[in-house]
């Protein structure tokens, strides 16, 4: 577990309130990227522990090109489809809405195309929880995550 814990509250696409998340209210897009039954996690040289790709939107972005930019700058992934999961919504302290996607990935590339290591410190992939962890927010969207994937997220 983490020192420093945000508010926050996740909220699944399937959830009646979801609507209140419009894809024009997310500035953040966070991707829980899976290879088999592993997932992909990155560590930034400036964070606290492992997490997800994150990123923010920026000028003319739709929340969907950040999930796809951010892939491909952090862990040199594209995926051949990204499922919307949900939103979390962190108060640190202002209001800010990440959407969460989640995708199945065939292979790495990473492997032998690293990402830039002033963006990208460390990434891995964990059969359990990495330690540490950036945030309490990532456990609470990988529970979600796996739990669509035992269900069918269709």
């Amino acid at each position: 577990m983490c020192d420093k814990v945000a508010e926050h509250s996740f909220v699944s696409r399937r959830d009646n309130t979801f609507r209140e998340y419009p894809p024009a209210s997310a500035q953040l897009a966070m991707i829980i990227p899976f290879y088999g039954e592993l997932t992909v996690w990155i560590r930034k040289a400036d964070a606290a522990g492992w997490h997800f790709p994150t990123s923010g939107r920026k000028a003319g972005e739709t929340i969907l090109e950040v999930a796809k930019r951010e892939l491909w700058d952090s862990a040199r992934i594209v995926p051949p489809r990204l499922d919307l999961l949900g939103a979390i919504r962190y108060q640190t302290p202002k209001s800010t809405t990440a959407y969460v996607y989640m995708c199945e990935v065939s292979h790495l590339s990473w492997w032998y195309d690293a990402p830039e290591k002033d963006k990208v410190a460390e990434i891995g992939v964990f059969r359990t929880l990495p330690v540490p962890l950036a945030s309490e927010s990532v456990e609470v969207v990988l529970e979600a995550a796996l739990r669509a994937r035992r269900t069918g997220l269709r």
